[in-house]
């Protein structure tokens, strides 16, 4: 089982990582993608994966919003940046990137709509140069974000966290893209009639850690080892089991991210 998208360069985790990770690989989860927000996120990311080979795998990546708000480097430097971070071998996709136009939470800023665009672009550029997938957050955007994503039809990748309701998921499907499932699905009716509709071979697998917990663990900090309370719920909706649920939804992360060291037996 895979967690596509977890957040293990937070500073949530920076007491008990290595407590994080062994109780995902204890739990089925074989693999972590740490995704990022920025450009010190996208270096601590490496360096954990790094720590964790054939664990933890790296997502760099530049956030819409301005997760890093002290930093005053322009965008294109930090771009650049981010193109030598994203060619490091430890580095599996382009993650997180996307558009959003909700208020940025506490301790973040806002960034105009051109400098959200500028930043997409770039970033999707990055992933087709390197031949990486993207890993899409899309808040509040919807049609600007599917609009930049279809002047890009050989890009492979993932819409996190998927929200958009039923009106979306065929033009998502037309891009060749998977749907990233999360905690809200143990707890969210709307979102399970949803998931539904969507071809179990086109889900993955994400926690969002330390975000979106599922139940029975919903209050808590999340973790990646909570994955398989998502994948069941999952099965219920698809009247799959769990050992299906981890096949069909490891074999898309197979597909979807080759660079990823598989550990595990089939």
């Amino acid at each position: 089982m895979i967690d596509i998208h977890a957040h293990l360069n937070f500073q949530d985790y920076r007491e008990d990582l290595e407590q994080i990770i062994n109780r995902a690989v204890k739990a089925g989860v074989s693999q972590i993608i740490c995704v990022s927000s920025n450009i010190a996120d996208s270096k601590k990311a490496i360096k954990i994966a790094c720590q964790y080979p054939n664990i933890v795998f790296a997502g760099v990546g530049i956030h819409p919003q301005q997760t890093d708000s002290k930093n005053k480097t322009s965008l294109k430097e930090q771009i650049e940046e981010l193109k030598l971070l994203a060619s490091q071998k430890e580095v599996a996709c382009i993650a997180e990137c996307g558009l959003d136009y909700s208020p940025a939470p506490p301790e973040e800023l806002d960034r105009p709509k051109k400098d959200q665009y500028y930043l997409l672009e770039a970033q999707l550029q990055i992933a087709k140069n390197l031949n990486l997938p993207a890993q899409i957050h899309s808040r509040k955007a919807y049609p600007d974000t599917l609009a930049i994503l279809q002047n890009h039809p050989s890009l492979a990748g993932v819409w996190h966290c998927y929200s958009e309701g039923k009106k979306g998921i065929e033009e998502i499907i037309k891009l060749g893209f998977y749907f990233g499932v999360d905690g809200n699905l143990t707890y969210d009716s709307g979102l399970q009639n949803v998931f539904s509709l969507i071809p179990l071979e086109k889900i993955l697998l994400e926690t969002d850690a330390p975000f979106l917990t599922p139940e029975p663990h919903r209050g808590e900090r999340n973790e990646p080892s909570f994955l398989p309370f998502i994948a069941k719920t999952l099965g219920k909706i698809k009247k799959k089991n769990l050992k299906e649920i981890d096949r069909i939804t490891t074999q898309n992360g197979r597909i979807l991210f080759p660079k990823i060291t598989w550990n595990m037996i089939d």
